[in-house]
């Protein structure tokens, strides 16, 4: 990161750009960037977001960095949060009054840097999300969506483990990439009405075991070939193309469950909606 003359580089850069904008409809448009260089001291940085509406960028940023944010919103509806503390840091916005807003024109981009563990609870509405979390330090990952639209990607493996792994969708379409990338044992993924993706492809380097609740909408499960997979499956109501699975009870297992490197365990609970499985190539990830 290029130091500003006179700025000592152990402080943080902070800056404040109120930028003009047209008034269209009495809406004042403004814009603030925050940011802070990593340090040798830092251990853990906490990232708590809440962000009602807009666009949603999160992503790696450069490598000397600990975060950059930038959030453009209204200040008519909003009133912004951009809050750092020894390993936490707050991000979002608290509604004023958004009737008759273009709410979703706001936008929130986050940088992370790679060097420093990172746990991260990301709550967000009415939004547009794109999350890639590639090569990052996660420890601990929570996300929660309202009715959002939501496309997450672990485009290249977690540098840590990740310990806990829990997302709670709500009236949403939500896709999620490469989720062994995360490194994790255990994830938890809730649902309530929507059309749900998750793609199980990534860097396999130990087993995974997820627990699913959907309410009414549509879940498609991609998997890579070579990875053993049992699916538990509780829920009458519940449409299910188990392609590529034999069928126990109500546990169905791929052929290669007993000599398989790495295992995936599945246990769907489902209300209405459908269930569907996609067996992907490693080399077409």
């Amino acid at each position: 990161m290029r130091r500003i003359a006179g700025l000592p580089a152990a402080l943080p850069l902070v800056a404040l750009l109120a930028v003009p904008a047209a008034r269209a409809h009495a809406q004042d448009w403004r814009k603030i960037t925050q940011m802070r260089q990593a340090t040798a001291s830092d251990e853990l940085l906490q990232v708590a977001l809440e962000y009602a509406a807009g666009n949603l960028e999160v992503s790696a940023g450069e490598a000397d960095l600990l975060y950059r944010a930038t959030l453009r919103y209204d200040a008519d509806a909003f009133e912004p949060q951009l809050d750092y503390s020894p390993g936490r840091l707050q991000l979002g916005l608290s509604d004023v009054r958004v009737r008759g807003r273009n709410i979703r024109a706001g936008e929130l981009d986050i940088r992370l840097g790679p060097r420093v563990p990172l746990d991260l609870q990301l709550e967000f509405g009415a939004a547009r999300a794109n999350l890639d979390l590639g090569g990052l330090r996660i420890r601990r990952l929570h996300i929660g969506t309202g009715a959002s639209e939501t496309v997450l990607r672990v485009s290249s493996p977690n540098r840590d483990v990740c310990k806990h792994v829990d997302m709670d969708v709500g009236a949403a379409k939500f896709q999620a990439f490469a989720l062994a990338n995360l490194n994790a044992e255990r994830l938890a993924f809730s649902g309530g009405v929507g059309d749900v993706t998750l793609d199980f492809t990534g860097d396999w380097t130990r087993n995974l075991t997820a627990e699913l609740r959907m309410g009414l909408g549509s879940l498609t499960l991609r998997v890579p070939r070579g990875v053993g997979v049992r699916i538990r499956k509780d829920g009458l109501l519940v449409g299910f193309d188990s392609e590529g699975l034999t069928k126990h009870g109500n546990v169905y297992e791929s052929e290669d469950w007993d000599r398989a490197e790495h295992l995936l365990t599945i246990n769907v609970e489902a209300a209405l909606g459908s269930i569907r499985v996609v067996w992907v190539d490693p080399e077409r990830n």
